[in-house]
């Protein structure tokens, strides 16, 4: 969420195996400001990446091969960072994201009633997590070798 991955490897599944995807660039965009009352933050996330090997039987020369792995990569990724910020929130009470800067930054007019309590005001904050992962390549110089 703070725009830093520079390269890691996420293991996720397919619909008959499991899969890794190696993240070679990512962006990540955080829009921040406050309805009703609450704090609210957009943040997307955008990798692109290639398969890291895989148990998934399929073609993955056909051009439509991906959109399923990408589909469950990026599920499993909201997944995961929503239930991180959840915990932050109940268990430590703190921004360890930083979020506060952009609220801070982009909607200073709302942002000045939590100048000094901001813990509260993350703590009722929304956080909005959209993952968007995107494989180029397959990083296989074949066909798999396994065959089920």
């Amino acid at each position: 969420m703070q725009n830093k991955i520079k390269s890691t490897t996420i293991a996720s599944n397919c619909t008959n195996g499991k899969f890794g995807y190696n993240i070679t660039y990512s962006k990540t965009k955080v829009t921040a400001k406050e309805v009703n009352g609450i704090p609210h933050f957009y943040i997307n996330i955008k990798t692109i990446g290639n398969l890291d090997g895989t148990d998934c039987i399929q073609n993955f020369k056909d051009p439509y091969a991906f959109e399923g792995l990408e589909k469950s990569i990026n599920k499993k990724m909201e997944k995961e960072i929503k239930e991180f910020v959840q915990k932050t929130k109940e268990e430590f009470n703190a921004d360890v994201f930083g979020l506060g800067e952009f609220l801070r930054e982009q909607d200073y007019k709302h942002f000045k009633k939590y100048k000094d309590t901001w813990d509260d005001g993350y703590a009722k904050a929304k956080i909005h997590i959209n993952f968007n992962a995107e494989i180029k390549r397959t990083g296989l110089r074949k066909d798999r070798y396994i065959i089920k």
